[in-house]
């Protein structure tokens, strides 16, 4: 392993930490698979798709034991604050086409020559090879400098290293969003000296077949909608599987996994649910509202959620009033700095670490002032202050079903012809894409299917 500093290993643990408490906070759901790959020691490259620009090295790296070192773009490192921070901070610079000013020559054989000794000490690599983030649910072609540094490094050690190649999906279900969901997926590592044979006979050809086949693992470990009429398609089929059949978030990215590989080609049912949600839009109602109204909940449920909202209005009240600006000010310093949308995550998260320590030891100061909290020590006030953010959460989602479903009545009452319409597309959409016929029965179960009923 390389020799760092004690002081920077002790950072690196601090970043690690802080990290992974700000992921937590900022996404609702955030879940991990395929852990079993994770049992890897270095030398190793670490690869990922690239939507939420910053947040990949996070989102990977709190899970990686050993310190990894980042390859970023070079424009990163242009100002010379940044660079004397970033290059103490494992990071390496790498020149894109894009970095680089006409007639600038573009050489990274420093930043090649930096990996290959990084790998030769048993270390760690992690590479978006995309390049470029681009907040999309789609994987974009693979640059091929993971495959020329993978292979540069066991060549150059006579394919004894043994160097592996770690593919990571990141699923994000709206990545600028905080308390949106994130599913982390790791792939079976690929071993670089398997490719020796290939490389002897013709590099080139190579270089380029492994860039291939690292770009079609990583994309099998996420949700792949080709371009963005796809990503709309599977966005709604995932809002109405959803409303459908409720499941947990691995369940949902099995789901839509399945959806990719099943409809995503199937013009006709992309066509109805164009229309479909054009025709929502359009009544200014949402899926689950009109599910809702159509096929009411239970009557103790919604006995139920009318108590939570007339008991619980107190202590959500509490709660909102105490987490409102903490989450208000990095919404909107993101909207006043104007960045490219996919660095709206990196400022919310990196203004969160200042606005939620700053509210809650606020909150415990005056309510201090308070005579029955005097003698609670601080630790017990940021608990209950952090469950009343929890509760918060909670009594807006049930007020948005309720809301969607008053809507959706409220629209039937004078478009009763047109709520009939909305009926019989959605029972089309639901017939030909959720139904046992797709799939075996078991692998249904698996991935949070059912056969469900047209609506009544």
């Amino acid at each position: 392993m390389p020799t760092l500093h004690p002081v920077l290993r002790l950072i690196y643990l601090l970043l690690r930490l802080i990290s992974a408490v700000s992921t937590t906070v900022f996404y609702r759901r955030r879940i991990v698979l395929g852990r079993k790959y994770l049992n890897f020691r270095g030398p190793a490259i670490v690869i990922s798709n690239h939507p939420s620009t910053l947040m990949e090295p996070l989102n990977v790296g709190i899970h990686v034991r050993q310190e990894m070192f980042f390859l970023a773009n070079y424009g990163l490192f242009k100002h010379p604050v940044s660079n004397w921070i970033l290059t103490r901070l494992f990071c390496i610079p790498v020149k894109r086409r894009e970095d680089v000013a006409e007639g600038e020559a573009r050489n990274n054989d420093e930043a090649f020559e930096q990996c290959f000794r990084h790998l030769e000490k048993k270390g760690v690599l992690y590479i978006a090879p995309e390049g470029t983030s681009w907040m999309n649910r789609w994987v974009r072609d693979f640059k091929t400098g993971t495959a020329r540094i993978a292979f540069g490094t066991e060549s150059r050690n006579n394919w004894q290293l043994g160097t592996r190649i770690v593919p990571v999906g990141l699923s994000y279900s709206a990545a600028n969003l905080f308390r949106s969901d994130m599913v982390v997926q790791f792939g079976e590592p690929i071993v670089v000296s398997d490719w020796a044979t290939a490389w002897q006979q013709d590099p080139d050809q190579a270089v380029e077949d492994l860039t291939v086949e690292l770009q079609r693992r990583v994309t099998a470990l996420t949700i792949h909608t080709r371009d963005e009429a796809g990503a709309q398609f599977i966005s709604t089929l995932e809002e109405i599987a959803q409303t459908e059949m409720p499941v947990p978030l691995k369940e949902a990215f099995r789901r839509s996994q399945l959806f990719t590989e099943q409809h995503l080609d199937n013009e006709a049912l992309r066509a109805k649910t164009a229309a479909y949600q054009v025709a929502l839009n359009t009544s200014g109602i949402t899926d689950a509202g009109l599910k809702n109204y159509l096929v009411p909940p239970a009557s103790g449920r919604i006995f139920l959620e009318k108590m939570l909202l007339a008991a619980g209005f107190v202590p959500f009240a509490i709660g909102y009033g105490c987490w409102f600006l903490p989450c208000y000010l990095p919404w909107l310093l993101a909207k006043k700095l104007k960045l490219y949308v996919g660095y709206d995550s990196n400022v919310k998260v990196m203004a969160g670490m200042i606005t939620f320590p700053l509210a809650l030891w606020t909150a415990s100061t005056l309510l201090h002032w308070v005579g029955m909290f005097r003698t609670w020590p601080p630790s017990l006030i940021w608990l209950v202050l952090a469950a009343l953010g929890l509760f918060a959460e909670q009594y807006l989602d049930v007020w948005q079903r309720v809301r969607e479903q008053w809507k959706a009545a409220h629209f039937a009452k004078k478009n009763s012809v047109y709520v009939e319409v909305l009926k019989a597309m959605r029972n089309g959409i639901v017939e030909e894409a959720f139904t046992q016929e797709e799939a075996p029965a078991a692998e249904f179960a698996q991935k949070g299917f059912a056969s469900r009923k047209k609506l009544p």
